[in-house]
């Protein structure tokens, strides 16, 4: 059994919580404080600041610093959302930029992070102050996420986690995990309800409607705006305070850097303040280069004003998921209020006219809920899901009984010069390249776990206690709030007195639809938004356009909108087309989603055999989408192609190629640059080509065309097919392609007219042209020899010319024999 932290991965704040004795708790961090903020420094000479040492550095160099990076998790540069983001960061958005894989990068000190990376350095600090607080190791963790994250957005989530040394057992949506964190206060005997979670933190605004009862909760739908949270307000009003400056004062101004930083942490402060009281006084020094000093009283009334819009919009959403879930506003019960923009009274007032003041409910501190949550969650799971081959486990099985994968976290080491997080034996950072290959992970300071039942102290690495064998803090599950034993985990009821336990494992809804990419460009959607998961199968009807051996390609995408390239892309798949069709066929494709939303997907042409793929969440931009999609079909057609030609070696070492390509598709990650990988594929496809079309020559020159070389040439032509064919038996592509080049040399000493006249003699001897034009090619052929043999020049000339004419007829032949190239297929609409 492995002990398990409930993380709240925060847009501006991260709290930690565990269970401790039956009972979720908040972890202090090693100042003492229950949240962390999400924020991430490097100093002047490359100290790592993290949390709220690093929003103390914002004063002496804001460009040194970065926050809110959760906004950018899975998201790519060029989306409309992430520029819309950055032009309301003001100074701070100078630092981010485009990645070469069309992600988000951020600039901190002389290094670029992607936002991955950022929010992995806040986990393993999370990790840390949590082990360093209690003494006691954590190597899986229960992540939130906002209800509205999409499937890229989700995977950079989990990445972090891992990244960070975590294993990810789940991530769990956050108004779901408040939600489990008000449910566990519930009384047995409470009736069933529809709860309406309003979750407005610092970047993001999530709504999830809820049906609850003692032992149940069901996500009925879910809504939100990931763009938009409390860092929108601070920005609002930091806007509005620099417009207070005096006339005087503001044409005189001339901005330093920090003023940005400074004005939004006076907003942030005063928000707060104003939730409090009617007015608050703000005083900002020194701003500009001559160093002015703001000072204004705000009242809440013109904060309210310039966040009335914004918080208009959060209830419009709130009451579209409740008509979604097919409810009304009188149909709800409670309204809990999650997130620290939750407190602004303004969002009270107003859904309180929606759904009435008495239903509003915020008496679980809604900053520390969702973390809560998640530690319930952790004690609630009865099995673990192999990311590898998506097969389960026990929760206390160390790694995947199918696959052998590890299901526990991995030790990891700090990178000294970027600060970025590796598995410990890493050879080089991803970041800076800093060798990293003698660093060690830091060991636990020794440290003793007390049993809550006896008193006893065991040592931190014991799941039970040694004396009267109660399981230990962090490795138990539920108190039973009956007769107070703590229970084991996964258990949904007390496993002595039977009571059931006011919550259990949540069934959650899709945010967004997703569907398959037509031919044309339209999006045909297979899983409607606010379908619970794990789905039934959903099955559509469709037709393709194709032959036998065409590269069929289903391409997922996660959104609504048309066409489907405006959406998120989700996962890929390609088959090639095996069945003996010619023209149009009906085709059937049916997918489903599993407990961690990854996607099962079955298609069958022209009511044959079923085919299968699992599908995870996927990494890829766009672009890279099209140029995997692109290197993926070159790999697949060239085996297809060249199999009967192809030395197992050569075999092997494709198709592993071919598999990696198929898996990036299937929303597999690389593990190095993707660029680099698919600038190798590229290579080792070309290199192949010309192994073979040059091992091919070899053969053939000296077969048909001795007499157009010198002796020296024809053995060493036949030298370099031995050679190569050796190299290729034995996959050595290096030696093989020298070889090649080699030969290619040669060809081009030859010249042209000595491959024509070996192309027609080929191709006559095979068989491959009409018996009225292989007897004129042998005749044409034999007289070549003759007056080569006697050293006729003239006579010479005049065969060489004469099979060189020949050889245009042999083309003309043989373009109407060739096969129809590979074509790339998709479904198109069966009602169109």
């Amino acid at each position: 059994m492995h002990r398990t932290l409930g993380i709240d991965l925060g847009t501006t704040n991260s709290v930690v919580a565990w269970m401790k004795n039956g009972t979720p708790e908040v972890i202090p961090n090693a100042d003492g404080t229950y949240g962390t903020p999400s924020a991430v420094g490097i100093t002047e000479d490359g100290g790592l600041l993290v949390g709220q040492e690093a929003l103390h550095w914002l004063d002496r160099d804001a460009a040194r610093v970065v926050s809110t990076v959760k906004r950018f998790m899975g998201r790519n540069f060029a989306d409309e959302p992430v520029q819309a983001a950055l032009a309301r960061m003001g100074d701070a958005a100078r630092g981010v930029s485009e990645g070469p894989d069309g992600g988000v990068l951020i600039r901190l000190g002389k290094h670029l992070y992607t936002p991955v990376q950022i929010s992995a350095i806040i986990l393993r600090r999370l990790k840390r102050d949590a082990e360093d607080r209690l003494g006691v190791a954590f190597d899986r963790t229960v992540i939130t996420a906002p209800a509205y994250f999409g499937e890229r957005q989700l995977a950079a989530t989990r990445e972090a986690g891992e990244l960070a040394g975590l294993h990810v057992v789940r991530v769990l949506k956050e108004p779901t995990s408040a939600a489990l964190a008000h449910g566990l206060a519930q009384p047995r005997d409470s009736e069933p309800a529809t709860i309406v979670v309003y979750d407005l933190g610092g970047g993001t605004f999530d709504v999830s409607v809820l049906t609850s009862a003692p032992g149940f909760i069901d996500v009925m739908a879910v809504g939100g705006d990931n763009l938009l949270g409390g860092t929108d307000f601070d920005g609002n009003l930091a806007a509005y305070l620099k417009a207070q400056l005096p006339d005087d004062e503001l044409q005189d101004y001339l901005p330093a850097p920090g003023d940005d930083a400074k004005l939004r942490q006076a907003a942030e402060q005063a928000k707060i303040r104003l939730s409090e009281s009617r007015k608050t006084e703000v005083t900002v020094s020194p701003l500009g280069v001559g160093g002015i000093t703001l000072e204004h009283s705000t009242a809440r009334e013109a904060f309210e004003e310039l966040i009335s819009e914004a918080i208009d919009n959060t209830v419009r959403h709130t009451t579209a998921a409740v008509s979604r879930a097919s409810q009304l506003p009188e149909d709800v019960d409670q309204v809990l209020l999650v997130g620290g923009s939750s407190s602004i009274p303004l969002v009270s007032e107003r859904l309180a006219e929606v759904f009435g003041e008495q239903r509003l409910r915020s008496d679980i501190d809604p900053m520390r809920c969702v973390a809560l949550g998640a530690a319930i969650q952790s004690a609630l799971l009865d099995e673990l899901d192999c990311a590898d081959c998506h097969s389960t486990a026990p929760v206390d099985a160390n790694a995947c009984p199918g696959c052998d994968a590890p299901l526990t976290g991995v030790a990891t080491v700090e990178c000294p010069v970027c600060h970025v997080p590796a598995q410990e034996g890493s050879a080089a950072c991803p970041v800076c390249s800093e060798d990293l290959s003698g660093l060690a992970a830091p060991s636990l300071e020794a440290a003793v776990v007390e049993c809550s039942h006896c008193g006893q102290e065991n040592p931190l690495t014991a799941m039970a206690c040694d004396l009267c064998e109660e399981l230990l803090a962090g490795h138990a599950g539920l108190k039973c709030p009956g007769c107070g034993l703590v229970n084991a985990p996964g258990l949904q009821a007390c496993s002595y007195c039977d009571r059931e336990f006011p919550v259990s494992t949540p069934m959650e809804v899709t945010a967004l639809p997703f569907g398959v990419q037509l031919k044309d460009g339209t999006l045909r959607v297979l899983v409607e938004a606010d379908e619970r998961y794990p789905t039934d199968w959903h099955t559509k009807d469709f037709h393709i356009t194709g032959n036998k051996g065409d590269m069929l390609e289903i391409l997922l995408w996660e959104g609504s909108r048309q066409p489907a390239r405006l959406n998120d892309f989700c996962a890929g798949h390609t088959h090639e087309i095996k069945e003996d069709i010619s023209g149009t066929r009906p085709l059937v494709i049916r997918a489903k989603l599993n407990n961690d939303r990854l996607i099962d997907l079955e298609f069958r042409i022209d009511n044959g055999g079923w085919h299968t793929a699992q599908l995870n969440r996927h990494p890829l931009t766009n672009r890279f989408r099209t140029r995997v999609l692109s290197v993926h079909r070159d790999f697949a057609t060239f085996v297809a192609d060249w199999t009967h030609s192809l030395t197992a070696a050569e075999q092997t070492h494709l198709k592993q190629t071919e598999q990696t390509l198929r898996a990036l598709l299937a929303g597999g990650s690389a593990s190095g640059s993707l660029d680099s990988l698919l600038d190798d594929a590229e290579r080792q496809l070309d290199r192949q080509k010309s192994v073979r079309w040059a091992s091919a020559l070899a053969q053939l020159y000296p077969m048909y065309v001795p007499g157009l070389m010198s002796e020296d040439e024809v053995e060493t032509m036949r030298g370099h097919h031995v050679a190569i064919g050796a190299a290729r038996k034995a996959g050595d592509l290096d030696r093989a392609h020298s070889i090649a080049h080699e030969i290619l040399a040669i060809k081009e000493r030859l010249g042209d007219h000595v491959y024509r006249a070996m192309s027609a003699l080929a191709s006559a001897s095979q068989d491959r042209v009409s018996s009225v034009l292989r007897r004129r090619i042998v005749q044409a052929g034999e007289a070549l020899t003759e007056a080569a043999r006697q050293g006729d020049t003239a006579r010479l000339d005049a065969a060489t010319s004469r099979i060189t004419e020949l050889y245009q007829d042999v083309q003309q032949e043989l373009s109407g024999q060739r096969a129809p190239e590979r074509q790339a297929v998709l479904p198109e609409d069966a009602t169109g």
